[in-house]
């Protein structure tokens, strides 16, 4: 089985974490890391984060540079990013490894968002 590491980018986001994580955790797919990289939080965000991981690090200044980051300490032969405030169907990880085993001539998945919010 192939690890999927899941980037995680935050800056104050202790109302949306715990149930993005939540997700991470739910999934079909048994293989995966979490990695949890923050910009600076000034709230519970960290906190709650190391709650479903130890992999939480600090590091900035903006969002590209976070997921650069996370990606570096990425051990899977997936990597996938998220943001925050989004939450995964629980078959979502395994249909994007799946998708890419059946067809290797692909580098990459764009996987649409419902927004539900305002």
């Amino acid at each position: 089985m192939e690890k999927v590491s899941i980037v995680v980018t935050t800056r104050n986001e202790e109302r949306n974490i715990g149930s993005c994580l939540s997700s991470i955790r739910e999934q079909t797919y048994p293989d995966t890391e979490v990695i949890v990289v923050d910009n600076a939080s000034t709230d519970r965000t960290k906190e709650i984060a190391r709650e479903y991981t130890g992999l939480v690090f600090d590091h900035g200044p903006e969002r590209s540079a976070q997921r650069n980051f996370g990606l570096s300490r990425a051990t899977g032969a997936y990597a996938m990013y998220l943001d925050a405030d989004m939450t995964l169907s629980s078959g979502v990880v395994e249909e994007c490894v799946t998708t890419l085993r059946r067809r290797p001539e692909l580098r990459g998945l764009y996987i649409p968002e419902v927004v539900t919010g305002d």
